[in-house]
């Protein structure tokens, strides 16, 4: 079962669900997509050990995911998901925050650096959508299988444990428990989010990012092209970029400790 968290309301009768724990610096981490993502999922073991790094951690589910609200009546565009985003942040009174993000989470987060650059102190991206044209997207492998099976028709365990097989580079690191938690959001989400997902492509706007960024890339992302890291490496004034071998689209995940200790180390410089 996946751990509840905090619930709040904000415009329009969205409600977020949200963890925020610890005390410090705020960090705020913006998860993937994918079938019965959420926060939990994407997080759970970065979330603890950046709390007991000293950071105030804020991890929601976002809109359309987990156990956040779900309209189906909505355009899911980069400034909707945003919007959301800062309404919950500015509900929660913060006014100044570092952003990890994952794939979506790193598409949003390269947009609220973007637009609300006297916000964000620090950037992490972990392989983050928004720097490539949709067709570019759309031809990688995962993205091919995730579309089609969840927009193609109902989804059952078979079909997730066939999809999160594409995330990693090792597929033994799929457990039982990741299985369970994806089932247990799958009959929350509609089709609706990743039917009308709309994300520029903000590669242009990459050198007016003056934060420090960190950004991590697999070599074997089936997910999102290795080809956006040079993007951020040679157009984002202040990157470093992080490459790993044998590593798909989850690097929180498949390099845990690495990318922990890499993470902690650059929030607190």
């Amino acid at each position: 079962m996946i751990p509840k968290g905090s619930f709040l309301e904000v415009s329009d009768n969205f409600t977020f669900h949200y963890y925020d724990e610890g005390d410090g610096d705020v960090v705020v981490l913006l998860h993937g997509s994918g079938t019965g993502a959420s926060g939990h999922t994407n997080f759970k073991n970065n979330f603890k050990a950046l709390r007991e790094a000293g950071f105030r951690v804020i991890l929601p589910d976002l809109p359309g995911y987990g156990f956040s609200s779900k309209p189906e009546n909505e355009i899911y565009s980069l400034d909707y998901f945003n919007s959301k985003i800062l309404e919950l942040l500015d509900e929660l009174k913060i006014d100044s925050f570092s952003l990890i993000g994952n794939s979506l989470g790193g598409a949003l987060s390269i947009g609220l650096a973007l637009n609300e650059p006297d916000r964000i102190q620090k950037l992490i991206l972990m392989a983050p959508g928004g720097v490539e044209d949709r067709k570019v997207y759309d031809e990688m492998p995962g993205i091919k299988k995730l579309l089609s099976d969840f927009l193609g028709g109902s989804m059952d365990q078979e079909k997730i444990e066939g999809l999160l097989e594409l995330f990693p580079f090792d597929k033994s690191i799929i457990s039982k428990e990741m299985i369970e938690d994806r089932m247990e959001i799958l009959p929350l989400m509609n089709t609706q989010v990743m039917a009308t997902m709309d994300i520029p492509n903000m590669e242009s706007k990459l050198s007016s990012i003056h934060q420090p960024v960190l950004a991590f890339w697999g070599i074997n992302d089936q997910f999102i092209p290795l080809s956006g890291s040079i993007k951020i490496g040679q157009n984002c004034p202040n990157a470093q970029i992080m490459l790993f071998s044998q590593c798909g689209h989850w690097v929180m995940i498949e390099k845990e400790q690495i990318f922990n200790e890499s993470c902690i180390k650059f929030l607190s410089s």
